[in-house]
């Protein structure tokens, strides 16, 4: 029994091990040249076809050895998603939340991950990136921090709520933008924060705040498809006022809800036939050596929890 045991946590170490290997490759890699926001939309081919996909990834917090190590696989899954030459995919959005604490560090690893990226990357600006000073980095790696584009019979905006909030100009020139959109069969908003908590046992609650019911009685008005939003780590969507709200928030952040209610690391693949669009949450298993420092700890004490 003493030698299985022997071999088993010998078995466990190794795995353990290996899995650290990728990360520590990212950290010795040469940071690439950047590429903005601008730069990544005339990446995109604009296609004329009303049939195309695109990924939604949020909350990688780039730069905490934990996230990069989850982002690793996260990526790995994402590059092989026209593997079984179903649809191809166009591009990838993230809601924000690229950096731990908006570093320059943490921006040189968000540019890393980024790059390895199969397709053009377009990122909402979160409240983290923010942090240190971070907007300036932001400005260098990423460009404009609200840009709207078209793709095929789709209309994207990408806004700022960093603070929790949209000033008087921000609701302007969005209604201005849904405007705009209002003759494209689609239209999708990505932003950070949801107007929303997704989670009832969550600190974070927007709904409270005069921008939220607002934001969304625009949404309603203009008939907006899918807003994308982050900043819960977890996969959760809502629906009000006809507009679908999709939380997509385990880009590669460790996350402190259950397992059960969305807890996990994860990506959207979004696909578009024409009048149609349909999602899939595509859910990825944490780095062995992650599992057994972090998750599996998680889960033994949400167990716990529920017993006693």
């Amino acid at each position: 029994m003493k030698r299985f045991i022997k071999i088993t946590a010998g078995i466990v170490l190794l795995a353990c091990a290996f899995s650290l290997v990728p990360v520590m490759d990212l950290y010795m890699r040469k940071e690439p040249v950047p590429y903005t926001n601008a730069e990544a939309v005339k990446r995109i081919a604009n296609t004329r076809s009303d049939y195309f996909s695109f990924i939604v990834f949020g909350d990688m917090h780039a730069g905490l050895i934990l996230d990069d190590s989850a982002a690793l696989k996260l990526i790995n899954s994402m590059n092989r998603e026209a593997r079984f030459k179903k649809i191809g995919i166009d591009f990838a959005i993230s809601p924000g939340d690229l950096t731990f604490r908006g570093s320059a560090w943490d921006y040189s690893n968000y540019n890393k991950l980024r790059a390895l990226i199969k397709y053009p990357v377009i990122s909402a600006m979160g409240n983290h990136d923010d942090d240190n000073r971070g907007y300036g980095r932001f400005k260098k790696y990423i460009g404009q921090d609200e840009i709207s584009f078209a793709n095929g019979n789709s209309y994207f905006i990408v806004l700022n709520n960093t603070t929790g909030d949209f000033s008087d100009e921000q609701f302007a020139n969005l209604e201005s933008e849904l405007g705009k959109a209002s003759s494209y069969k689609h239209r999708f908003i990505i932003m950070h924060k949801p107007p929303f908590s997704p989670y009832q046992q969550s600190w974070y609650r927007p709904e409270l705040s005069k921008w939220s019911y607002r934001f969304m009685k625009l949404c309603e008005k203009y008939k907006v498809d899918i807003v994308f939003c982050g900043h819960e780590h977890m996969s959760a969507q809502k629906t009000f006022g006809g507009v679908r709200y999709i939380i997509s928030g385990g880009g590669g952040m460790i996350s402190n809800i259950p397992n059960q209610d969305g807890g996990f690391l994860h990506y959207t693949v979004v696909r578009v036939n024409g009048d149609y669009i349909d999602y899939e949450v595509r859910k990825v298993l944490p780095p062995v050596w992650e599992f057994f420092a972090y998750y599996m700890w998680r889960d033994l004490v949400y167990f716990l929890k529920g017993v006693f």
